[in-house]
């Protein structure tokens, strides 16, 4: 986790802005079943430390948080009462050992962890003791740091067997800026520690704007959250598709269209020129309640804008232009979704919240409050999404 407090602190600032932002529900949704929506906090969880921590992962079977400290670089474990069940450094020369960062944490069963780190992912048992090193299930050119924050990693189980999902940012291929890279390179695998099988899973689509567009945007990085069991859903960041799939049969269960509203909206070079396109809008997270799911779309500064305020200033967050640019461009939208359609657009209202949200299969999902002053302490909350019953029909 090290190198994180500083983009924590990035997208604090990108997400108070944000919340200045006007999002009104498209006026272009005509489905009669459409229904507006709201966020609920139902409980919450507080943890009694100064550090600021990253939720990792949340277990529903057991009640715990699997916590990063970005201070410490330590991992923690929290239970439903805020206590702390466990904690150690994966990061310090030790038996736990993983290298000097990782790319992410989950439960792994009710009794393990699972850590994504430089080119292996390493099993722990709950008392920190790592009880495998496990190599990527294939060759990886690099690796990235990416946005937000997207899932890297997630168990699941499978006729009682726990198994992982593991995102790999660059397997080794085709250049990512070739249409041979979007029409061949797979970077979701299934994996059985057990077996030691790794199957590529959720690949692209052959109707998916990456294979038909014929141009490059950017490197479609999927981005997944798990439903209930072995079902995942899936977005890409220009992709305007919601994708459900069964991992274990790798069958694609259902292909569900955005809004044309908040579909994303780009430019395009071609595959190997030199460059970034200018992006306007993408889809920008995933995350799920078990039964329905909730994508953020986000409005973008255009690359092109950014390259011209770098030219005067070397922090993005000091720039007075940069903040114009963000009240102009950025937009953050929240929509829910079912396996079969699109069900309406929900309005936040559980306050300020860091960027993550972590799913649990029991109709709600996890999130971090965020505090404009200094605490000794830090707060999880427990969402629910319901039905506004003081909105109008969109």
């Amino acid at each position: 986790m090290k190198l994180r407090s500083q983009v924590f602190s990035i997208f604090s600032f990108l997400l108070l802005v944000l919340l200045t932002v006007s999002c009104g529900t498209s006026k272009e949704v005509s489905d009669d079943n459409v229904k507006s929506y709201i966020t609920q906090v139902v409980d919450s969880v507080m943890v009694d430390r100064l550090s600021t921590l990253q939720l990792l992962d949340y277990n529903v079977d057991t009640k715990e948080f699997l916590v990063g400290d970005l201070q410490t670089d330590e991992v923690l474990i929290v239970n439903e009462n805020g206590d702390l069940v466990l904690s150690f450094n994966p990061h310090v020369e030790s038996p736990a050992y993983v290298g000097s960062y990782d790319f992410g944490w989950s439960f792994y069963g009710n009794d393990e962890l699972v850590c994504y780190s430089h080119y292996y992912l390493y099993q722990f048992d709950k008392k920190g003791n790592k009880l495998a090193k496990i190599p990527y299930p294939v060759e990886a050119r690099s690796i990235w740091w990416l946005d937000r924050d997207p899932t890297m990693l997630d168990s699941y189980t499978i006729n009682g067997s726990t198994e992982v999902l593991a995102f790999i940012t660059e397997p080794a291929g085709p250049p990512y800026n070739s249409q041979a890279f979007q029409d061949s390179t797979v970077m979701l695998y299934r994996m059985n520690f057990e077996t030691g099988e790794a199957t590529p899973v959720m690949e692209k689509q052959h109707e998916s704007v990456y294979r038909t567009l014929g141009k490059f945007v950017d490197r479609g990085f999927p981005y997944v959250t798990k439903m209930k069991n072995d079902r995942f859903a899936q977005v890409y960041s220009i992709d305007s598709m919601l994708y459900i799939f069964d991992v274990a049969n790798n069958n694609l269960v259902n292909a569900i269209p955005l809004p044309k509203a908040f579909q994303p909206e780009y430019e395009t070079i071609e595959f190997g020129e030199k460059g970034e396109p200018d992006i306007f809008r993408i889809n920008s997270y995933v995350v799920s309640t078990g039964d329905n799911i909730l994508v953020s779309v986000m409005g973008k500064v255009p690359e092109s804008i950014i390259r011209e305020i770098y030219k005067k200033v070397d922090m993005l967050s000091e720039s007075q232009d940069y903040k114009d640019a963000v009240k102009k461009y950025m937009t953050n939208n929240h929509l829910l979704f079912d396996e079969n359609r699109y069900l309406g657009e929900v309005k936040w209202t559980a306050g300020n919240v860091g960027y993550q949200k972590i799913s649990s299969p029991d109709g709600y999902f996890w999130v971090q409050r965020i505090y404009n002053d200094e605490r000794d302490y830090q707060t999880f909350l427990k969402v629910k999404i319901v039905e506004d019953s003081n909105s109008e029909k969109p």
